[in-house]
Order: C-alpha cells, then sequence, then structure tokens
C-alpha cells in the first residue's frame, strides 16, 4: 500500500504546475531541471530529504553501473529496484505493509510476528514522529498535522531516521553524529540552477569519490531488527554510504485510509558506532583535524562569518564541499556555484534551532580559494584573507566596547566596572551581526584583485567609507547606544565626549586601524 515507485505520492512545484510524481517520476523532474518545490517539506527536513536523494541516486547508479543520471523515469524505477531485487511486489518501496515481517520504505521489519506486539506506542500526527523536539512555542510546533497528507509521513519517517539523536533510554540515534546530543550538518558546493541541479550535481560528485570497495548492507530498513543488542551492526559490514534507520517504527492506515504510526524501543543503537564517534565519511559533514577527524557539531548560532571562516579553511572538507574537477576547469561565465550549509541543532530535551546560509561563489577564482586544502601553501590564501578581516572586526569591537562602558562610566575609561562592559557587550555584539551579513561578498571582492595595491583599496573601503563601512556601523552603533542608556544628565555631556574621544582616538592608535586615517594610504598599500 502506498508504493512509492508506482504511485504519485510527493508532491512538487514545477515550473509550469503543481502535482503528485512517483520516486522515479521525481528523479527524472530532478534531472530535468522541473522540480521548484515540495510544498510539503519543512525546512529542518531539507538536508534529510536531499542527502536520502543524493545517497539512493548514487547508491542505484552505482550498483547498476551507470555513468550519467537517466532523465527516463522507468530507468530510475528500474535502477532503484535493482538494490532490491528480493523483493518483486515492491515491499521496502511501500509505507504500509501489514505483515510486520518484511521491510517497509524505511522501516525495519522484525524477525517474527510475536514482535507485534513491542510496538504499543501510537503515534496521530507525522510530525508527531519527526525528530523534531520543542519545548516552547516560539520553536515550530510538533503535531500540528493531524490531517497529513502521504508525503508528510514520507519526509517525517526519512528525518526521523536519518538525523535523529538520542532521546532518552530505548531511543538511539544516528552513527553519523558525535554522540547522541550531535547533530548531522550539511556543507556542500551547489550549482544556482535550483534543487535539481543541486541534487544531479551531488550524486555525480559521490559517483566520483565512490569506493572500490561497495560490499555491505546498503539500505539498513531491509534488515529485520528487534532492538537487542546482539543485532547491532559492525562499521565494516556496512556499504559506502549506507542509509541507516535508527528506532523501530511502523506506519498503518485505519478504515477511512488515515495514516498514523506505531514504535517501540530498541535495547541498544542499530549500529555500533561508540568507537566511531561520527567518523563514518558523512560526505557533507567536515571533520576537525585537530581533534583526531571528528565530525562537526554545531552548537546554537548557527553559521555566523567566524564560524563559517573556521569550517571552511581549517577543518577537513567533505567530499561535497570539494568543488569537481569539471567545476575548476569550467570557464562558463552562466555557470555559477554556490556554498549550502544547514543544520538542525540538538540540545538536552529539545532542538535549539534550524539554520542555514547560502553563499554565493562570484568566480572560479574564488571557488578555487575557497577549496583550498587546510595548511597548504598559497600565495593567493582566501582563508588568511578572511582572518585578517575578523582580526579588524574584532579591533572595532572591542574599541567600541570600551567606548561605550566609559560613557556608562561618566566619562572615566580606567574606571569601568563588569557590570558596565556587561552592558555594552550587546551593543558590540550588533556588529558581528551587521558585518556578518555581506563579510564573504566583500571578502570575494578583495581577493579577486590581482595587486595589493587593489586589495588594500578595497580592504580600507570595506572598513570604512563613509556609509557601510565596519568603522562607519560601529560609529553609528556608539551613538545609538548613547542615546539610549541610561547617564544622570549633569554628566552626559562630558561622557558622551570622552566616550567619542576614546574611540576615536584608539581607532586611531597603533592598537587600531591607524591606516585608515592615513592620507596617503594608497600609495603606501
Amino acid at each position: 500500500m502506498y508504493n512509492i515507485i508506482a504511485e504519485p505520492l510527493i508532491r512538487i512545484n514545477t515550473t509550469s504546475d503543481s502535482r503528485y510524481v512517483s520516486l522515479p517520476e521525481l528523479y527524472a523532474g530532478l534531472m530535468a531541471g522541473d522540480v521548484e518545490a515540495f510544498p510539503a517539506l519543512r525546512p529542518h527536513q531539507r538536508h534529510a530529504w536531499h542527502a536520502f536523494l543524493v545517497q539512493l541516486g548514487a547508491m542505484a547508479m552505482h550498483w547498476a553501473g551507470a555513468c550519467e543520471p537517466p532523465t527516463d523515469a522507468e530507468e530510475w524505477a528500474g535502477l532503484i529496484r535493482g538494490l532490491t531485487p528480493e523483493w518483486p511486489d515492491d515491499e521496502p518501496w511501500q509505507l504500509v505493509v501489514d505483515d510486520i515481517t518484511k521491510p517497509v520504505f524505511m522501516q525495519p521489519p522484525t524477525s517474527s510476528q510475536e514482535r507485534e506486539k513491542d510496538y504499543k506506542s501510537q503515534v496521530e500526527s507525522a510530525d508527531g514522529l519527526d525528530m523534531l523536539v520543542t519545548s516552547k512555542n516560539h520553536d515550530l510546533k510538533a503535531s500540528v498535522v493531524s490531517q497529513a497528507s502521504v508525503d508528510d509521513w514520507i519526509f517525517a519517517l526519512v528525518t526521523l531516521q536519518t538525523m535523529e539523536g538520542f532521546g532518552g533510554a530505548g531511543n538511539y540515534g544516528i552513527s553519523r553524529m558525535n554522540g547522541g546530543l550531535g547533530s548531522r550538518p550539511a556543507f556542500s558546493m551547489a550549482p544556482t540552477g535550483g534543487i535539481g541541479a543541486h541534487v544531479k550535481r551531488d550524486i555525480r560528485a559521490l559517483l566520483d569519490n565512490y569506493p572500490a570497495a561497495d560490499g555491505g548492507h546498503r539500505l539498513l530498513w531491509l534488515l529485520p531488527w528487534d532492538g537487542t543488542a546482539s543485532e547491532r551492526l559492525l562499521p565494516n559490514q556496512l556499504a559506502p554510504h549506507y542509509i541507516e534507520v535508527c528506532r523501530r517504527v511502523r506506519l498503518r492506515s485505519d478504515t477511512d485510509g488515515r495514516l498514523y504510526a506505531v514504535r517501540t524501543s530498541s535495547k541498544a543503537a542499530r549500529i555500533e558506532g561508540k568507537d566511531l564517534k561520527g567518523r563514518t565519511g558523512d560526505p557533507w559533514t567536515p571533520h576537525n583535524p585537530n581533534r583526531d577527524g571528528l565530525p562537526l557539531t554545531l552548537s546554537r548560532g548557527g553559521f555566523n562569518y567566524k564560524r563559517v571562516t573556521e569550517y571552511l579553511f581549517d577543518w577537513q572538507k567533505p567530499d561535497l564541499l570539494k568543488a569537481t574537477p569539471d567545476e575548476q576547469r569550467s570557464n562558463d561565465p552562466d555557470e555559477m556555484m554556490q556554498l549550502v550549509a544547514r543544520v538542525m541543532v540538538r540540545g538536552q530535551g529539545k532542538t535549539e534551532g534550524y539554520y542555514e546560509r547560502v553563499i554565493p561563489i562570484r568566480s572560479k577564482k574564488a571557488l578555487r580559494g575557497m577549496m583550498r586544502r587546510p595548511g597548504s601553501d598559497s600565495t593567493e590564501d582566501l582563508g588568511d584573507l578572511a582572518q585578517e578581516r575578523i582580526k579588524e572586526i574584532g579591533i572595532v569591537q572591542g574599541i567600541l566596547r570600551h567606548a561605550i562602558a566609559t560613557f556608562l562610566a561618566r566619562g572615566e575609561p580606567r574606571e569601568t566596572s563588569p557590570e558596565q562592559r556587561a552592558l555594552a557587550n550587546p551593543w558590540a555584539n550588533r556588529l558581528d551581526e551587521i558585518v556578518d551579513a555581506d563579510f564573504f561578498d566583500a571578502l570575494q571582492v578583495e581577493f579577486e584583485h590581482n595587486d595589493r595595491a587593489a586589495r588594500a583599496r578595497a580592504r580600507n573601503e570595506w572598513l570604512m567609507n563613509g556609509k557601510d563601512g565596519v568603522v562607519d556601523h560601529a560609529r553609528n552603533i556608539f551613538d545609538e547606544a548613547v542615546d539610549s542608556l541610561p547617564c544622570p544628565a549633569v554628566h552626559r555631556y562630558r561622557s558622551r565626549e570622552n566616550a567619542e574621544g576614546l574611540f576615536e582616538g584608539r581607532l586611531r592608535g597603533s592598537g587600531g586601524l591607524p591606516f585608515l586615517f592615513d592620507d596617503n594610504r594608497e600609495s603606501n598599500a
């Protein structure tokens, strides 16, 4: 029932209409560039669904020996079925099969009918099954879609089984994260041509890097699982880019045809990954070379410019964040790329936000600069330029913080208290939020210049241009702060004058950015 290979169950918006398609029809539409959106897909499910489509597509093509993603739905149907030839009735691609000893889409079977009694917990809504855990209504709400469509359940299943972490006793998480409270972040390069172009590019890139040895289990929902410790799968039993399941769950249909889920716990994780600590070769996840290659676990705050700079230039890049040989060689000016970063941050008993950032890559030169290997020698190091800019922002930020604290200290810079410095922090932090918006675009502008003088001019314009430079923003923030913060009227004028003098004086001093105020700065660049 509900066969995703044979039935149109997935809603898509195309360039011309909206309709339901089967999974093979979806692949054909993606390869043709016709798919613009999935109306039922929630933001935090984007990477789970993208990764599933890429892993399944590359796996099916590799197994069949196909070199180029087909554009025909029938060909895709054959490729996908080629992964499950022992199931001619497509049970692994159906959403509901009453026989609990048979595999169903993203739902592992049991070893016997007796295990049916284990599934006592019932889930009425698709988003109630999802990985999303919330503690307050200001976050995304769980269990709000009571009349879910079939594709709501499809997306919820894929997200749960491939992205979930530890959820308490008997509810273990996936192998592709460092610990039960970790996350499965995604970093990849993507063409600017939309969803289909991204999927197609990542399938090709994954195939280019596919290991020669391709043994082991591919689709883990095909294997019986009763939740015992003895059933744990070892890493060497898994195929490259395996698609996992981490929870024992089955979908059911009532007499009115309404879908619901039943689930149960397990006594051990499906994959014995304690020693791995998430080091599974996930092609989207950066790894820390200074911590034995541990995968990235993002904390609250998301992809600010400082973090992205660190992950991009100091961490080991995952396969799909590397430009392919064709992308590096191409000189097509219309073939633009972008960096796409996504993650759902997990906390203790709750989710702490979904974060996504897209950074357009301006040129092939900038693309090559971003693809530099950590630790490599280069006369054109985009990472070094980024770190220099971060240092300069920090200098301005520190001066701004000191000036605001000085205003609160009635114009006495040496008498600022910890409380006054704490009050200044939110204002200083606003500078980070402002410069974050165009940090990478401005960085690439500087990098694209070929001589030192032109680069220095670009940097100086970014720092101070009388309108929207870093220093200009800091001055605006200072003015807003002293207009808003409390200060006795009798002291306000002197406090402001002293604080502003400190701000401007430190900027021009040896510990600030004196080159910005040098009349001959261009000739000295």
